[in-house]
């Protein structure tokens, strides 16, 4: 379990959205620690996305504020989100360019320039590789994205991560999209990440996988933050009966 320092690392307060009369994320509070290692989990239409669509920038807040170790940050779009929060998004879909090498991806819209208007692509790919030889890539910084694996790919985009030293690493269903084989390589990976003092929120519909990595596991429902769970002796059964309880009791 990770040690809870005094200020986390990320404050989240009453925050809320709603699009027209539906009220997708209402009141969520979360405070989120240096090297802890968040599962988020609920049905579908539970209000998971969009929460994360608030963190990243993607959308705005109507109400409620973030604190970065305990100081307010104003949230305007993606790159603050990156900037003040520190916070990197790794998509399911990974949001790579195939066409572009490695390098090119992991500072595309970041990148470093020379004498003002230059990139200064030796620094660049140097950079790149050396973030790619901490993840024990097989891929280099020049290789094009298209022709690596899944797996590798997905170093790319974590790589970003560390690369500009987010603190705060969202993985959007890592595991949905490989063979079952790589699946405990990703695992291994987060705690890597955490080893390291990286916070990381995973997202997943592989229960196994979030009891496997979590800290604490936070139930979405309607919305809201039904339940967080310290990951203590939980069990898939555990999860689903927290994820899903509510909506048997309102039919009944």
């Amino acid at each position: 379990m990770a040690v809870k320092t005094e200020v986390p690392l990320l404050s989240i307060r009453g925050l809320s959205k709603a699009f027209g009369p539906v009220q997708a994320v209402n009141q969520v509070s979360l405070d989120i620690y240096a090297g802890e290692v968040i599962g988020l989990v609920g049905d579908n239409a539970a209000g998971k996305s969009t929460f994360l669509s608030l963190l990243t920038g993607y959308n705005q807040r109507d109400a409620g504020e973030f604190l970065y170790k305990g100081e307010p940050r104003n949230v305007t779009g993606p790159r603050a989100s990156r900037n003040q929060l520190k916070i990197e998004m790794v998509y399911q879909n990974l949001s790579l360019a195939p066409d572009l090498t490695v390098w090119q991806n992991m500072y595309l819209g970041e990148e470093e320039h020379k004498w003002l208007w230059f990139n200064d692509t030796s620094t660049m790919i140097r950079a790149a590789d050396r973030v790619l030889r901490e993840l024990n890539a097989r891929a280099r910084a020049t290789d094009l994205v298209g022709t690596l694996s899944g797996g590798e790919q997905q170093l790319v985009a974590i790589g970003r991560a560390l690369l500009f030293d987010r603190e705060l690493i969202i993985m959007d269903e890592p595991t949905a999209a490989i063979s079952v084989a790589k699946i405990s390589d990703v695992l291994k990976l987060i705690r890597q990440l955490r080893e390291r003092g990286k916070s990381v929120i995973l997202v997943s519909h592989r229960l196994e996988d979030v009891l496997t990595v979590s800290d604490r596991i936070v139930v979405f429902s309607h919305g809201t933050i039904k339940s967080i769970l310290p990951n203590n002796n939980l069990d898939v059964t555990d999860l689903v009966r927290e994820m899903f309880e509510r909506r048997e009791a309102d039919r009944s």
